[in-house]
């Protein structure tokens, strides 16, 4: 049905947008219409299009923190939790839908090409650690919300990815930092990633070891420190 409205449109366009002097043509032009607007919607079909609408999550709120380890023990999304906000959690679940370049709904689009990055590179992942949860579904409809298999650290945005193309969304960006009781993101939790939290935990305040994303550094990191100690990827 999708295909049939594309065409149709194409073909509307493409006769009310000039004008046909030689009615005895008509018949030459509506073909090669039909073929250039199929041959159109055929390249257009199943390729989201580069101006998707932007994904929706609970904007407004500001900055959010995300816990995750390698072995997905992290936090789901609907545990996020706001940055210097007392451990308060957030659902920050991201939804998106996919469709076309005729705004056409993209069912069953891989979850492997759509996928999270840190803007600034601090955190790492396992193989397809960051992916959608599924396949966008007959109304081109995914989402993120199980935890993520990943580890590192980024206290900067997130970028949704698809395609390998980072989505516009207005300048408005994911507040949404990164962080793992892999501290440095090789993907394990180990002796190495203790030695690094306790470095920082008798310092200043640092993001990479403030895991329960409360503003401040005490047992409740070092609990999650604990919990997350041999993660690996699956």
């Amino acid at each position: 049905m999708g295909r049939e409205r594309g065409t149709l449109l194409c073909v509307t366009k493409f006769f009310f947008g000039g004008i046909i002097l030689n009615f005895s043509k008509i018949r030459i032009y509506l073909i090669s219409a039909l073929i250039l607007c199929n041959a159109a919607f055929a390249m257009a079909d199943g390729i989201p299009d580069p101006g998707l609408p932007c994904p929706t999550w609970p904007n407004g709120i500001g900055s959010l923190a995300l816990f995750n380890l390698p072995d997905g023990g992290g936090s789901p999304f609907s545990s996020a939790q706001i940055l210097g906000g007392s451990g308060a959690e957030v659902d920050a679940t991201i939804e998106i839908i996919i469709i076309d370049a005729f705004g056409v709904a993209i069912p069953n689009f891989p979850a492997e090409d759509m996928w999270l990055e840190s803007t600034n590179g601090g955190m790492s992942s396992c193989a397809g650690g960051t992916i959608a949860d599924f396949n966008s579904n007959a109304f081109g409809f995914s989402q993120w919300a199980m935890p993520l298999r990943a580890g590192g650290f980024d206290a900067g945005t997130c970028e949704v990815m698809v395609n390998g193309v980072a989505l516009d969304c207005g300048g408005l960006p994911f507040n949404l930092a990164f962080n793992s009781a892999d501290i440095n993101g090789d993907l394990i939790v180990n002796l190495v990633d203790v030695g690094l939290f306790s470095v920082v935990f008798y310092g200043a305040y640092d993001f990479s070891a403030d895991f329960y994303a409360d503003g401040v550094m005490n047992l409740a990191d070092v609990g999650r420190l604990a919990s997350g100690v041999g993660a690996a990827c699956p």
